[in-house]
């Protein structure tokens, strides 16, 4: 009996240990790049996929892109696309000029009373006030100097002898003759309660402005105007967007009846610009078309597409198309509005690589894994954390950039099969299981056979 407990027992830990091995090497993915982290203390972390990434991941999501700790567990992860231009301002100091209340009138001619370069600036303003007269009633400020449209106005003022809180009243003007009202919001205020002051100096316009002269008066509200010790100008202004990286593709075989040529796409790159390659002069209208596979239809992405190049000068062609949503499918069609001589064009595809941004959950060290049949990102509620900590560090705060290592291949083809993998471990489990009442079925089976003692 204790023999066979004891055989019962090996071939089950022989079992559990086989299933054990078939568990370990049962990679889901196709390869993996280790991620070098800049610190190991940040948290957040975003990593920005490159070509080979887009190349080995399958699904048109891009759900099979999984970030993975040291323990091999998923942590949170975030696909998000290529950030958007940052805007930042740009300040100029203004020229202003002091203006007396027969000028701050509306309708006033400010060009009588006033002396102007050939190129229109503002040298002057030719009044003197009289004696014990009132101080200025409104600034006249010369905006011609500003390359950009104005998006604020920031008065300066130092430190207000008397506490006062107005709203001011925005005229524009090209010839200082003819003056339009222009919505601006804003309120100046400077108030002081004990050792605390609040100040607001910015007057903003609803939309930018781009006018020679404005005209500044008080309007509505309490105290007198400080006197003014400078204007500066605020002008938006975007910083260049990352520049598209582009994939060209050539047909994949010729033309179809209808002259179309058929392209491969074999990444899975965020597509959002489309463009023509010639070798000579061209000019013809062209529909594309995309589609994932053979059996799926085409799909329009764009129709009516006029493209032509006339010379070697960039600017005699028309510049790349941007399309309406991005696309990722793997087959592309152009089809010319009328029959075309010469060679086919080359399929020039933009696009900006994403980032992947991740919470660095559990022990390093962390991989990227890509190209799956059957293993998917898990959702996680990634963007509330990234809010909540830009609010904490402010709007710049961004998650520290991770770089991709060497690729490393693991399962290869194997994990592109989208099979449901059978469960060896419980077929092995039950198969146990049923040997054990075999087993023991025997033993009692020879128990009872076994001649009884006299």
């Amino acid at each position: 009996m204790n023999r066979t407990l004891k055989c019962l027992a090996v071939l089950t830990g022989g079992v559990l240990c086989s299933v054990a091995i078939a568990a370990a090497g049962d990679a889901a993915f196709v390869a993996q790049w280790p991620l070098d982290l800049p610190s190991s203390d940040a948290g957040a972390y975003q990593v920005e996929l490159d070509d080979a990434v887009y190349a080995t991941t399958v699904s048109p999501a891009l759900r099979d892109l999984v970030i993975v700790n040291g323990a091999g567990r998923q942590v949170p992860a975030l696909l998000q696309s290529a950030p958007a231009p940052a805007a930042r301002r740009t300040t100029q100091a203004l020229a202003w000029f002091p203006l007396p209340a027969t000028a701050a009138r509306v309708g006033s001619d400010i060009a009588a009373i006033s002396e102007l370069d050939p190129d229109g600036r503002l040298r002057r303003i030719q009044w003197q006030s009289a004696p014990g007269a009132a101080p200025p009633a409104a600034l006249l400020v010369d905006a011609s100097a500003s390359a950009l449209p104005l998006q604020a106005l920031v008065l300066d003022w130092g430190v207000a002898d008397v506490a006062f809180e107005r709203t001011m009243r925005v005229e524009g003007s090209e010839d200082l003759r003819d003056w339009q009202p222009l919505s601006a919001g804003g309120r100046l205020l400077d108030l002081r309660r004990g050792e605390a002051r609040l100040v607001e100096r910015r007057i903003v316009f609803d939309t930018p402005v781009r006018t020679r002269y404005l005209r500044l008066s008080p309007g509505a509200g309490a105290g007198a105007m400080p006197a003014i010790v400078s204007v500066t100008g605020e002008s938006p202004a975007m910083t260049d967007a990352p520049a598209l990286q582009w994939r060209a593709l050539e047909p994949v075989g010729p033309a179809d009846a209808q002259g179309g040529h058929v392209f491969h796409l074999d990444a899975r790159v965020p597509v959002t610009h489309v463009d023509l390659g010639f070798d000579g002069n061209a000019t013809a209208r062209w529909t594309l078309s995309v589609r994932e596979h053979e059996a799926a239809p085409w799909r329009t992405v764009a129709s009516d597409w006029l493209v032509y190049r006339i010379g070697a000068d960039a600017a005699s062609r028309t510049p790349p198309l941007a399309l309406d949503a991005v696309v990722r499918e793997r087959q592309w069609r152009l089809v010319p509005d009328a029959p075309a001589a010469g060679t086919a064009p080359v399929l020039r595809l933009g696009y900006r690589p994403e980032r992947l941004v991740f919470v660095a959950e559990g022990a390093p060290p962390f991989s990227l894994r890509a190209g799956s049949g059957r293993a998917t990102r898990v959702d996680a509620a990634v963007a509330p954390l990234l809010a909540d900590l830009r609010a904490r560090n402010g709007g710049r705060w961004a998650p520290s950039v991770a770089t991709l290592g060497a690729r490393t291949e693991l399962a290869g083809a194997a994990a592109l099969d989208d099979t449901p993998p059978r469960d060896w471990g419980t077929w092995l489990l039950w198969g146990v299981l049923v040997l054990g009442v075999l087993l023991v079925g025997g033993f009692a089976l020879s128990l009872l056979r076994a001649p009884k003692p006299r």
